[in-house]
């Protein structure tokens, strides 16, 4: 073999070979050729300039501990969350996203930052452990200092991780985040972190939050985010609102053009939560739980009826209803979700 001979040759012939060769093959040589490689190893680190330990700092963060180890000691000392700009990824931001509970440690250790935003949404790494549903990796952020509050987005860092633990249905990570001091009350996109629940019928958490989280039940929450323009009201509602999830008065209309604007065919794209396909009973099972936990901790049938009543001729014009037949099966899916209030209660113990 090729490397064989390699390893045939004088040290000196292998040295002055390497220093022909760019930085990549000199690596690839030192990984194949067995009796020169502390030789050709000693050449290597002798090419890393404090620029290039940057880079290498940043590639191994993802698989090769050993790697970022090696940049955290002597002779190079990288400090983890320095050099890498202003809104630029970081090593902790790599590990992260990858999953490596190893390297995160280690630069966390070495003084990595957990609260570095980077990127285009802005995210901190206590964002791609959420994302990733990495319980570990989220409690090692947390145990480093990682501010359990923190908030990211492109437009204005307005969603948290417990938003995201809520949405994603992570019961652990809801808890772990509540112990650490999140704010259920916290506004996102969806409200609270039971607006985020709700609006992505995670009944479990919705129970959660209630018995554990003090989540305040009685709150509004926004019933769109993507349109521009404004929809036609109502813009805000109570929970139970927005898990029964009608349709919006002019939403095809708001939808058919945001679709235009993004280049995308309508049955592409569908805002998470809205129903447009919904016509009346029977409900879907998640959608009944959810409504029939909310009522089972006292949401008001009353407060909801009133939304709806308020809207109700351009409600029913868009469910393609008159209004009297739609008012009417707005009442028989509330009392269809109150009647398995008991079995839902018993199913999310």
């Amino acid at each position: 073999m090729l490397t064989d001979n390699f390893d045939l040759l004088p040290t000196e012939l292998i040295l002055l070979l390497g220093s022909f060769l760019p930085t990549p093959s000199l690596n690839a040589l030192a990984l194949t050729c067995g009796r020169h490689r502390d030789t050709l190893q000693s050449e290597l680190e002798a090419r890393i300039t404090p620029a290039l330990a940057q880079q290498l700092l940043l590639w191994a963060a993802a698989s090769h501990p050993h790697i970022v180890k090696k940049l955290l000691a002597s002779p190079h000392l990288l400090k983890p969350s320095e050099g890498y700009g202003a809104c630029g990824v970081t090593p902790l931001h790599v590990a992260a996203q990858a999953g490596n509970l190893v390297t995160a440690a280690l630069l966390l250790a070495a003084g990595a930052d957990p609260d570095l935003h980077s990127g285009q949404e802005d995210h901190p790494p206590l964002h791609f452990a959420v994302k990733n549903k990495n319980l570990p990796m989220l409690t090692l952020l947390l145990d480093h200092g990682a501010r359990v509050d923190a908030r990211w987005g492109c437009d204005g860092m307005s969603e948290n991780a417990l938003h995201h633990a809520c949405a994603k249905g992570e019961l652990d990570m809801v808890r772990l985040l509540l112990a650490r001091g999140a704010d259920p009350e916290r506004q996102g996109h969806h409200g609270t972190a039971l607006g985020f629940a709700v609006h992505h019928r995670q009944v479990a958490v919705v129970r959660l939050l209630l018995d554990e989280g003090g989540a305040n039940l009685m709150c509004t929450v926004p019933l769109f985010i993507l349109f521009r323009g404004g929809p036609p009201l109502p813009h805000h509602a109570d929970l139970l609102y927005l898990a029964m999830g009608l349709r919006h008065p002019g939403a095809k209309c708001e939808l058919r053009e945001h679709l235009e604007r993004m280049g995308m065919e309508q049955d592409k794209l569908l805002p998470e939560g809205l129903d447009y396909t919904w016509k009346g009973q029977p409900l879907a099972d998640n959608k009944r739980e959810l409504m029939a936990m909310l009522m089972a901790y006292g949401a008001s049938k009353d407060a909801t009826l009133a939304v709806v009543s308020k809207h109700l001729s351009a409600l029913a014009k868009e469910a393609e209803r008159e209004p009297d037949e739609y008012l009417a099966i707005i009442k028989g899916m509330l009392k269809e979700a109150e009647d398995v209030i008991p079995d839902v209660l018993t199913k999310y113990k």
